[in-house]
């Protein structure tokens, strides 16, 4: 035995061969080596630096609630699995979706369900009108008219503030990033743009009235829509600026009417609502497409991310209702009249859904086809979900409603 591990040992230490050495790749090698440490030594660097940056940011009960979002948040589903969900009655009611999930501002509460239809958040408020904005981070509920406003995320509300003045706008933006519409003493309208750690950013003062107020959805870029009386008439334009830039920003006209409401697509530009047409703004501030309603009066519109959506009733005497589709590029791809006075207009990417007074219809732009759910809908708001589903929200409950095309 002794005799034969010998003579494997030496065989095998005969037949070994020295690896082949190259001294460009052992060069890159070493090179790639010091660059893998100065990502560390960086990264450390970087850590360190933050951390003293924002001790103030540091608490248990900041950890706290960010694990507890954290899970909240993952609880996600492709669709609302619950048959309904029910919140407190309130005189005056807001609704927002918030992360898949339902988020509801009354007057002394703010109820936030999940997509699976857990609630998560019940806040006591006193807002006298409350109005809910939900988007990524943060869901943001202010009081139109009056100074105060709340940030939330899906377990807790994390800060409140008071506006100098009386607040008539907002929005926020998937980063956490969040503007305020007021006025002030000394302009008649002022945006104050605040960061995700609820820093103010910039303050926007206009001698004319600013509409609304859009932030992208990586807080890279806000618009403003405004508009001035000229010679008894509107003029709205549109202007850009870059957050945490001391700009005049770039603006572009858009219509010679007022101005009502702005959005940023998904393509980078902004869909603009104005009182007598419907524009897109690129995001190189040009106007590369504008839509008039030729006279026809507007029942309601559907502005976000996916694009525009409007129904016009005409003023002849056939009295038809038409629904206007454009994408998020501002192209058209959808007009045709439905036998309907659509009373809401929600939409989710191709789907868009109509509230009136017999139910809810489904149009499916890309399939041309039209679905039809007879429902009792006095008093509730419509937020399409998924292209197939939507919340039907009443002052006691909101409903989920699936469609099907059998």
């Amino acid at each position: 035995m002794k005799i034969r591990s010998a003579f494997r040992r030496e065989s095998k230490e005969s037949i070994e061969i020295d690896s082949p050495q190259n001294e460009y790749y052992e060069k890159i090698s070493a090179g790639l080596g010091i660059f893998q440490v100065v990502l560390y030594l960086s990264l450390f660097a970087f850590v360190v630096l933050s951390f003293f940056r924002n001790t103030n940011l540091i608490t248990y009960e900041n950890f706290y609630f960010f694990f507890k979002d954290l899970n909240a948040s993952a609880e996600n589903a492709d669709v609302f699995s619950a048959d309904s969900v029910s919140y407190p009655t309130a005189t005056n009611q807001s609704f927002s979706l918030y992360r898949k999930g339902l988020a509801v501002a009354g007057n002394n509460n703010v109820t936030v369900f999940t997509a699976t239809g857990r609630q998560t958040v019940s806040h006591s408020i006193h807002y006298q009108n409350p109005i809910a904005v939900g988007s990524g981070r943060y869901l943001l509920v202010y009081e139109l008219g009056g100074e105060s406003y709340s940030l939330y995320n899906s377990y807790t509300q994390i800060h409140s503030g008071k506006s100098e003045f009386p607040i008539y706008g907002a929005a926020v933006s998937d980063s956490g990033m969040y503007a305020l519409l007021s006025g002030s003493d000394t302009h008649i309208s002022v945006v104050s743009l605040y960061s995700s750690n609820f820093a103010l950013i910039n303050r926007y003062s206009k001698n004319e009235y600013v509409m609304d107020v859009a932030i992208n959805e990586k807080g890279t870029r806000l618009a403003l829509l405004s508009s001035v009386a000229t010679g008894g008439l509107f003029e709205s334009k549109l202007t850009f600026y870059t957050p945490r830039e001391e700009t005049d920003g770039v603006s572009v006209k858009v219509s010679d009417s007022l101005g009502l409401s702005c959005a940023f697509t998904a393509s980078g530009g902004v869909g603009v609502l104005c009182s007598d047409s419907v524009s897109y703004v690129s995001a190189a501030a040009t106007v590369e497409m504008s839509h008039r309603f030729d006279g026809r009066e507007m029942l309601c519109t559907a502005l976000n991310r996916d694009g525009l959506a409007v129904c016009l009733r005409s003023s002849d005497i056939s009295q038809k209702n038409d629904i206007i589709v454009f994408d998020k590029n501002g192209k058209m791809l959808y007009n045709e009249s439905v036998p309907r006075n659509a009373e809401q207009i929600s939409r989710f990417e191709d789907s868009i859904f109509l509230l009136h007074s017999g139910g809810l219809t489904r149009i499916d732009v890309s399939q041309q086809t039209v679905t039809e759910y007879p429902c009792a809908t006095d008093q509730c708001k419509v937020l399409a979900v998924d292209k197939d589903e939507v919340l039907l929200c009443s002052p006691q409950k909101a409903d989920y409603i699936q469609f099907t095309d059998s």
